[in-house]
Parts: structure tokens; sequence; C-alpha cells
């Protein structure tokens, strides 16, 4: 497979980047491993890309990443990387998200916080009113035919961060990354950006169609 660097060039003082990976096919199984990994790596305020990328070097003024799943049985998931950033900061914040989802730290403080965090989350929440009929659809274009909630609850605190880092290898690395950037063209440094892929320049015609 062959790697591409999306450019979208747009008139704004901010970069917005997408890292993005198209990995197994939807794997009920594996839940509530996904589940701990998107808290652990790229979730909240404790994940290792906002303590990495965001407070650690200020690369970045919001920055995500997750491993997704679908919405339908029959599809894909995808890793997604997100970095919003300076466009003076965009290549040094891409390699930083590179090297993370390449070797994923391993932080037994932030993996028991994170464990903690799912589980009162799953406590605390309740489905409610027309949310229980929209719970019950997402579920069921996914053949699950329970609340998927008690499967991550009773799994959860199982894991070991062992498992998570074999997890992420496995499903979340990727040979291959498409990454795709949305900013003023003439700001952005694409001899750099040649180690990532090949370099495709898109108008917001080329994207909209209008």
């Amino acid at each position: 497979n062959k790697s591409y660097v999306f450019i979208v060039d747009y008139d704004m003082k901010q970069a917005e980047i997408l890292i993005l990976a198209r990995s197994q096919k939807f794997n009920s199984h594996e839940i509530p491993i996904i589940y701990l990994h998107n808290e652990y790596f790229g979730g909240g305020m404790s994940s290792i890309v906002f303590q990495e990328i965001r407070e650690s070097k200020a690369l970045a003024y919001s920055v995500f990443s997750t491993y997704s799943i679908p919405n339908v049985k029959d599809k894909y998931h995808y890793s997604i990387s997100y970095i919003g950033t300076q466009v003076d900061k965009l290549n040094e914040g891409i390699s930083e998200m590179l090297k993370l989802l390449y070797n994923v730290p391993k932080s037994l403080g932030n993996f028991n916080s994170s464990v903690d965090s799912i589980v009162n989350r799953i406590r605390s929440e309740r489905i409610s009113k027309e949310n229980v009929l929209l719970e019950y659809e997402r579920l069921n274009s996914l053949d699950l035919h329970c609340d998927i909630r008690k499967n991550i609850f009773e799994n959860i605190s199982k894991f070991k961060i062992e498992d998570l880092k074999k997890f992420h290898d496995n499903n979340v690395l990727q040979k291959h990354y498409d990454i795709m950037i949305l900013g003023k063209i003439d700001k952005i440094n694409k001899k750099e950006l040649k180690k990532y892929g090949e370099i495709k320049v898109l108008t917001l015609k080329n994207v909209f169609g209008y």
C-alpha cells in the first residue's frame, strides 16, 4: 500500500490534521479493550497523546486519537488521530503523533486511571428516554443483543498493560497511514511532508464538488 498526504488549501491561521488508517473488520470481542485503549492512549486530558503532544511539548491546542468502532457489523475499525495546531508546528506535531502510534509508551499510572475512569463512568451512566431506542438500534446494527457495557464492566479490570500494548501493536499500529491536512498551503512546508507519502493538493471544489 502507498501512503498519501492530502492537503486542502484553506485560508486559516491554524492547521487541522488527521492521520488515518483502516484496520481489521469489526470484532465485537475486542470492544472492552478498545474502550480501554481509547481512554488510555487518546481520550481525555490524562491520555498519552494529550500529555505528550499538548501538555509536555505544547504542539497542539487540541489533540486526540481513537480506534473507531463501526456502526455496521461488516465494516472496518479505523485508527484516527487528530491534531489542531499552529502551521509552524504542523510537521513536528505529525512527527510526534506518529512516534506515539509506532511506539506507544507504557505508563502504569495512566493505565490504572483509565480503568478506573471507565468503571466509574459505567457505574454512573444512565441510558434513558429516547436514548434507549437509539442505543438498541446501534447495537442491533452491530449484531449485539445485550447492553455492551456489561461486557466492558466485567472484563475491563482483567486487562494488564501488556494486553493493551499487544492490542495496539496488532490493531492500531499500521504500516501505512494517510495524512489529511486543512490549512493555508503557502504556509505549509510541503518538502518536509514528502517523507510521509505522495502529496496530493486538493481544492474545496475537489472535496465538496462546488
